[in-house]
């Protein structure tokens, strides 16, 4: 009796157990998104949204798997209007033989028009927040124009657009010109500070892309853009710089002479006192790079010490100078606190945030933030 019990258990159960994957996709029948593109809409739709995925048939054949060639094309950008980013994703299945996977999104791209519309902006992050398939990894960015643009070109360097952007983070550090910031960092600075954040800017050219600058969002809508000498003098105060070069101008026989300085490493200290009544916020940045070029009248002139302490003290001015440009853009211009000031101080001076915490964004634009550069050089070419 209890072995034919058990056998009917058995019977009832281990169909569940062979149910196998029942939502499952062939990897042909799904186009991988590598790139979204997000747009307001000129209809009486809200969004134009665009897809762009990689021809996986092309792909699979391999360089030299024949076929129709160069007829095909290597990859796919399909746009749709709908009220939401869900329902476009939805939407665009009528016209493809293929479901979306998001899961290998490596870039979004809002166009210009988004981040101006505070609505429409914390309406589409709220949409990309829900998304069980996005990683939170992928990487944001903002153009000028429209992001529809963006992905519509085909780029001879990398027809993939996602990979291409992708690609292009993992060197950033040699210029230093944008913030490596990916979905992640970004809205949680824009939960943390009631919508304020840094996103990296993208434009198109006519066969490459180029990410430089970035856009300032304030109260979750565009404040504004910063250019490449702001942009670093951000990233050397809130210590992102990981390298690029520096180029300063040295005086010669014949005018002037461009040395570009090239950051190995930078150590950042930081403080704050309060003087009569008044916070002060202190900033040490050592620097320490290469001198990577430099035409000189006399063979080995370099090894000269007034030559290199001269390029150290140029170089320590340019960058003090690129960090007053960012700062006087958020406190006396934006007056929004994008340095992590205010964070530093809840986090090492708690006593004093209890204080002021509560009136922080009326009290940032008065504090006064003094900069300290050193440099180093640590190695000058065939002479050292």
């Amino acid at each position: 009796m209890r072995q034919k019990i058990f056998t009917i258990i058995l019977m009832v159960f281990l169909p569940l157990l062979l149910t196998g994957c029942w939502d499952k996709i062939e990897i042909e029948d799904r186009a991988f998104v590598m790139a979204i593109g997000i747009d307001l809409s000129q209809s009486n739709k809200r969004y134009l949204v665009t897809f762009q995925f990689p021809n996986v048939a092309q792909l699979a054949k391999g360089s030299g798997g024949g076929g129709s060639g160069g007829s095909e094309k290597p990859s796919f950008a399909v746009s749709e209007v709908a009220d939401t980013i869900f329902s476009a994703s939805r939407h665009i299945s009528a016209r493809l033989d293929k479901a979306l996977y998001l899961g290998h999104t490596q870039a979004i791209i809002f166009g210009k028009e988004v981040v101006e519309d505070k609505a429409r902006f914390q309406e589409v992050l709220d949409s990309l927040d829900r998304s069980y398939e996005l990683s939170r990894k992928v990487y944001l960015l903002v153009t000028p124009g429209k992001a529809q643009d963006i992905l519509l070109k085909k780029y001879d360097l990398e027809p993939n657009t996602g990979a291409y952007i992708r690609d292009i983070f993992k060197h950033y550090n040699l210029t230093s010109i944008f913030p490596s910031v990916n979905y992640n960092k970004i809205t949680k600075s824009l939960h943390e500070t009631n919508g304020n954040a840094i996103i990296p800017k993208i434009v198109a050219g006519k066969n490459e892309v180029k990410i430089a600058g970035s856009a300032i969002i304030k109260d979750y809508k565009l404040a504004g853009w910063m250019e490449d000498d702001e942009n670093m003098g951000y990233m050397f105060l809130t210590g992102l710089v990981k390298g690029g070069d520096v180029t300063i101008g040295l005086p010669a026989n014949e005018g002037n002479v461009k040395v570009p300085f090239n950051v190995s490493n930078v150590v950042r200290r930081r403080g704050i006192e309060v003087k009569g009544g008044k916070i002060v916020y202190r900033v040490k940045l050592d620097v320490e790079g290469d001198v990577t070029e430099y035409t000189f009248e006399k063979h080995g002139e370099m090894i000269k010490g007034d030559i290199v302490n001269l390029i150290e003290k140029e170089t320590s001015n340019k960058i003090k100078n690129m960090a007053h440009k960012a700062i006087n853009r958020f406190q006396k211009e934006l007056k929004v606190d994008m340095l992590g000031i205010g964070d530093y101080i809840e986090k090492f001076y708690p006593s004093l945030w209890s204080k002021i915490g509560k009136d922080w964004n009326k009290i940032f634009p008065d504090i006064e933030i003094k900069v300290d550069v050193t440099s180093h050089v640590r190695r000058i070419g065939l002479f050292r």
